[in-house]
């Protein structure tokens, strides 16, 4: 008969504690790498934005954008950067975000990956202004206007595109702030200030779409449900990169593995 031998438990939790060490470099570096994408994602937004915005927003964007084209492919190229770090961030934070609560972190990259198709798609049909800018401008008559009407058409679909997008990232950012508050793997005020923040983003757009601030500025408005949560990113993006996720949260996700491990080979 073969005696099987007894299971060496010390030896386990010896090699679990230095499979932990390696793990909490691991995190460590997971965190910085998430930073930087999060400020990758919102700082080429706006570059990018500054760059084609006052070409492809101006009212008179068929008479600019042609000529000034480079100015405009530039910006929106610096916005395709964008589109690399949204998806990138919920895919990093996977292994860690699934300890806690799977089922968020799989919605998190869920929303975010259709954000990204969303993104890429609003880009290359604001690219399409440009076109439709140089057969403006070599028309006339009849033509012409027909130009305006696809220019006008591009623009429309830009914005309902705009909208939809909106609401996938902040349902997104609720499911990340959400596991955040629940892993406690950094302090609590940024998951609450970021669940405030996305709300407030996602009400202002429902706000923005009823035509229910037509009387304040454009800037004023954006200024007031869009930056809370621009700045939150900014924030976590900079805590993550100095101070990385919470020691405390990561080492109780460590035992419960060990204790699962452990339970399973007994």
């Amino acid at each position: 008969m073969t005696l099987i031998p007894p299971i060496d438990y010390h030896a386990i939790i010896q090699f679990t504690a230095v499979k932990g060490v390696f793990k909490m470099d691991s995190n460590r570096k997971t965190a910085i790498i998430v930073g930087v994408l999060f400020i990758i994602a919102t700082v080429f937004l706006f570059i990018g934005e500054a760059f084609y915005g006052p070409i492809l927003e101006s009212p008179d964007y068929l008479e600019i954008a042609y000529p000034n084209r480079i100015r405009a492919i530039l910006g929106v190229l610096m916005e395709f950067a964008c589109v690399l770090a949204i998806p990138l961030i919920p895919i990093v934070l996977y292994p860690v975000l699934r300890k806690y609560n799977e089922a968020l972190a799989l919605g998190y990259f869920g929303f975010r990956f259709l954000e990204a198709v969303l993104f890429v798609l609003v880009q290359i049909n604001t690219l399409s202004l440009i076109s439709a800018s140089q057969n403006y401008l070599g028309s006339a008559g009849t033509a012409a206007s027909y130009w305006q009407n696809a220019g006008s058409a591009a623009q429309s679909w830009n914005l309902w595109a705009f909208y939809f997008y909106i609401f996938f990232f902040t349902i997104g950012a609720l499911l990340f702030y959400s596991a955040l508050y629940q892993s406690r793997l950094v302090p609590r005020f940024l998951s609450i200030w970021g669940l405030i923040a996305a709300a407030l983003l996602l009400a202002g757009t429902t706000l923005e779409i009823v035509e229910a601030f037509s009387g304040i500025p454009a800037g004023m408005r954006e200024l007031g449900y869009a930056a809370p949560i621009a700045v939150n990113e900014m924030v976590l993006a900079l805590w993550l990169i100095v101070k990385g996720f919470n020691p405390t949260a990561l080492a109780a996700a460590e035992e419960q593995e060990q204790e699962k491990a452990l339970v399973g080979l007994a």
